[in-house]
């Protein structure tokens, strides 16, 4: 058994977005320099699998809120498998990024940066919590480039408090100006525990009702097919050969580490959650597992699967389970709706439907 993907959870924050539910704090230098001994820690305990990281992804929280000496020693104890995997993801906040940032990303081939965005109205992003300033992110795009690290994401939001078509497309026109190879479009979900939710519930702020947030999905679509940037996901576009490989090996119901407060991970049919407590976590990581049984698994290979345009392969499907979608699940039906199709050995949602992938997944709910 080679896992080829591995996650590493960095939870601090400088400051807490107002939709996030992510496992994240703010902290003391006390606490991360605690942290990020325990996450070596359970990291050494995962050599003996990973011996064959295609991909590495550090992410949050906001990874590069940690100073260089944490970096240092947090780049160090992966740099075996910086070394030898072939895409290395780092988060980051804009307002955060610094020249020495850059150089380390270098020195230990973090070759893949993803940038928190979310929109560059001043409005929607005092709203939501956030940080950046425009400017800013021009800038980090402008340094990393210059740097030679070329290989960029940024992930944006729409449905945001108050957005109008007009302001999402403004930020859509401001993302095509940028110089990266990838971006993700995610619609806000609102997740219990959040402020932003608290502040909804309480008639505080108001969000986009859902023909809008349709409108706007459908404007991300239309939009992008004339780009150069082509979807290959529900939510993520790339140009030609800059699609996420780790993300890809999620999709692909590929076996993966995942380590750190709350992290999760998929090792030999079991999925695993640490604690997302930090005193928890270090006295006893994992909180949770759960065995996924042949059926389970089924279902699982196809919502993730059919989330990518190209869809899944029925060989693989076979080589994993011994049996074939079209006989385990009825998609007679949602080839009849005009929803799916079965073409050459893959399954896919037809890419002109594809906003409509929940009517598809709920076929292999429950």
């Amino acid at each position: 058994m080679f896992m080829k993907g591995l996650y590493v959870h960095i939870p601090f924050c400088n400051s807490i977005c107002s939709y996030c539910d992510f496992c994240k704090m703010i902290a003391k230098e006390e606490v991360k320099e605690k942290y990020i001994d325990s996450l070596i820690a359970e990291l050494a305990d995962y050599k003996p699998i990973l011996t064959d990281v295609r991909s590495v992804f550090i992410g949050g929280g906001t990874p590069n809120s940690l100073n260089d000496r944490l970096l240092i020693k947090l780049f160090e104890a992966l740099k075996p498998y910086l070394n030898r995997s072939t895409e290395n993801t780092i988060e980051i906040n804009s307002e955060l990024l610094t020249a020495s940032q850059i150089q380390l990303f270098k020195l230990y081939n973090i070759n893949r940066i993803s940038i928190g965005v979310q929109t560059i109205n001043d409005k929607l992003i005092k709203a939501i919590g956030r940080k950046h300033n425009r400017l800013q992110v021009e800038e980090a795009i402008n340094e990393l480039n210059k740097a030679g690290l070329t290989n960029i994401n940024i992930d944006m939001m729409y449905g945001l408090p108050g957005q109008t078509m007009s302001e999402l497309k403004k930020d859509y026109d401001f993302l095509m100006r940028q110089k990266i190879k990838h971006f993700s479009y995610y619609s806000l979900i609102l997740e219990d525990k959040t402020i932003l939710k608290y502040q909804i519930d309480h008639g505080q702020i108001g969000i986009p009702d859902d023909d809008l947030v349709a409108d706007m999905a459908e404007y991300i679509y239309q939009k992008s097919k004339k780009s150069m940037f082509k979807q290959y996901e529900i939510s993520n576009y790339a140009i030609l050969g800059y699609e996420s490989i780790h993300n890809l090996g999620y999709w692909n119901w590929e076996e993966y580490v995942g380590i750190g407060l709350n992290a999760s991970g998929f090792i030999n049919g079991i999925r695993y959650r640490n604690n997302d407590v930090i005193a928890k976590y270090q006295l006893q990581r994992i909180a949770e597992k759960e065995e996924i049984d042949r059926q389970e698994g089924k279902k699982e290979f196809m919502l993730l699967g059919l989330r990518k345009l190209a869809g899944i392969k029925v060989a693989d499907y076979y080589q994993h389970f011994g049996s074939y979608p079209q006989t385990d699940f009825n998609l007679d039906k949602l080839k009849k709706l005009g929803l799916l199709e079965i073409k050459n050995g893959n399954i896919r949602i037809k890419e002109e439907k594809i906003l409509l992938g929940n009517i598809v997944f709920e076929e292999f709910v429950g």
